[in-house]
């Protein structure tokens, strides 16, 4: 989670990773990551909350963000 960003998620991918605001709705965080991953990624559509890597694996999600927001971990 990073403060100050553009947008409610912000893929670095010099770091590989995917930065959340704090605060960012839940609902609106996931569609945002998934719109991420698939589109600008290419990573399988998956139903439901549940969202994949690239590379088709599920991603999991840190339990102290899911109050408020949601970050990514992938492969």
């Amino acid at each position: 989670m990073a403060d100050d960003l553009p947008e409610p998620v912000v893929w670095d991918p010099d770091e590989v990773s995917i930065l959340v605001a704090k605060g960012s709705h839940l609902l609106d965080a996931v569609r945002e990551l998934r719109a991420l991953l698939t589109i600008d990624l290419g990573a399988p559509e998956a139903t439901g909350s549940t969202l994949l890597c690239f590379c088709g694996e599920r991603l999991t999600l840190p339990v102290e963000l899911l109050g408020q927001a949601v970050t990514a971990q992938a492969c």
